[in-house]
Order: structure tokens, then sequence, then C-alpha cells
């Protein structure tokens, strides 16, 4: 080939990477935008938990949501028929209600953004001590020896927020988890505490066993009438066949929950008093 034919070859790659040369030098190219994009700090995952109800004497419903699009979400599940008839056959058991689903993330240009499909989990967990429904808690002096059975049932329901309509609702299998119930022994399985309430003496050293395939933990707080203070409690991840004991030492009230599996339901409560029932 003659050196005048190549001529226009030559101009093409040259114009070529001029024209790359300077994306590159103005970090315009994909690649470059790429490289200088970092997900943890260019985008944050908004947060505004809200907790929409609470347990009452008369009724064990905890309800949350994570964000306020996914507690549009949740309005939106609840005027739905099946999941009000869902809800209405839980009475009576302890129904915790989480709207998971969407996340909200939030650029460094404070634009929001998140998926249009919401979801909510609906968990109704009941216990029984020797096939008799576990509704008033007693000692473990009361329940010694005697075989308790903790039941959780799941729905996971999906939302349509363009559409505000629920798309779907789907039904877990019945977990059913069954001891032979200890002194001062609470079970940690199948994302649930056996016996969930319980009465106890002051003092008592009280032990967590997992005996499930997945970490727990015990997460919160002891609310002490005597001094009036609250003290917070972490016991850190409790591995399979792990276990933590923590000791009750004073009057009042420990409330706490797995934070892997609260939107499982899974949570507890000690009632430490000076004399046992």
């Amino acid at each position: 080939m003659k050196v005048k034919e190549l001529v226009p070859l030559i101009l093409i790659v040259s114009v070529i990477l001029t024209i790359g040369s300077i994306l590159i030098f103005m970090k315009i190219l994909p690649e470059e935008q790429a490289k200088n994009f970092h997900a943890l700090s260019d985008i944050s995952l908004k947060t505004d938990l809200r907790v929409i109800r609470t347990p009452s004497p008369g009724d064990d419903t905890f309800i949350y949501a994570i964000n306020p699009v996914a507690e549009r979400a949740l309005n939106i599940a609840q005027k739905d028929a099946r999941v009000q008839q869902i809800l209405k056959e839980q009475n009576g058991r302890t129904l915790t209600i989480a709207a998971i689903q969407p996340t909200v993330l939030e650029g460094k240009d404070g634009k929001i953004s998140y998926s249009p499909v919401g979801q909510i989990i609906i968990t109704s967990n009941w216990q029984y001590v020797d096939g008799k429904l576990y509704s008033i808690p007693v000692s473990f002096n009361a329940l010694e020896n005697k075989t308790g059975e903790s039941h959780q049932h799941i729905w996971n329901v999906f939302v349509d927020l363009d559409k505000l309509t629920v798309t779907g609702i789907s039904e877990e299998s019945e977990r059913v988890m069954r001891k032979t119930l200890e002194p001062n022994l609470i079970y940690a399985g199948m994302n649930m505490f056996m016996p969930e309430t319980v009465k106890v003496n002051t003092g008592s050293i009280i032990k967590w066993f997992n005996s499930s395939d997945l970490p727990h933990n015990v997460v919160g707080i002891y609310k002490k009438t005597s001094s009036g203070s609250q003290v917070e409690v972490d016991s850190g991840f409790i591995y399979p066949n792990g276990s933590w004991k923590y000791n009750c030492n004073e009057l009042g009230v420990f409330e706490y929950h797995c934070t892997i599996h609260s939107e499982d339901g899974m949570k507890g409560r000690i009632i430490v008093s000076s004399s046992q029932q």
C-alpha cells in the first residue's frame, strides 16, 4: 500500500486518539466515572424507622416500617381484604407486622430513589405448655419438665406502590419448636424464644441456648423498678449450640429481641419479682 493511501487512515486514528486523550484528561469516560464512583460515600441508605404500634395488654401487636415509603406500602396492604382476613384469624396471638421494603437510597445530590415494590412480613407467634395455650406468664418452677411448643406462621405481602395494590401473598409453612422446659433456660431456635415470657426471682441467672442452625442475639432494655435505672443489654452473637447468661439482679422487667430476626417477631420478656407464681 502506498504512503498516499495511508494518509486518511492515519488521520482517522489520530482523531480517535486525540478525542480519547481529551476524554481521559477530562475524566468523562464511563470507565473513569465508574472508577470515581464510591457506593458507600456517594449513595447512602436513608433510614427512618417508624414504630406504628406497640403491644398493649389486650393486643400483643407490634407494627413498624423501616422508612416512610415502606409505611406507604403497609397502608396499602392493610386495606387489602385478604390481609385483613389473615390479621383477623390471628386474634389473641403475638403478631409482628414489619414493612421491610422498599429500601430508600439517597445520592450526594439529595435525590431519592427506591423500587416501586413494597414487602410486608406478617408473623404470628403462639406457645403451648403441655398442650395448653401459654398466655399468662408463670415461673420456671411451674414450667419445669413440661413440654413447651412454640409455633410461628409467616406471610409475605407484596405491594405495587405505583398501582396502589397488593400484587401477591406468599405463605410459609408453619414452624414448630418442641422442647422440655428446664429451670432458668430459654431456648433460641427457629427464630423464636421459648418460653417467650417468664417470671423469675431477683438474682436469677438466666441462660439462653441457641438450638437452631442460625446465629441469634439478645438485645434489649432492663428496666429496674427499684432503682429507676434502664440498662442496655447486648449479648453479641450467640452461635448454634452456643449459650449466653445474664443475671437478673434487681426487680423490674427485661424486654429483649433478636435484632437479626426482629421481623419474625423473635422477642422475649422476663419479669423479675421478689416472689414467683
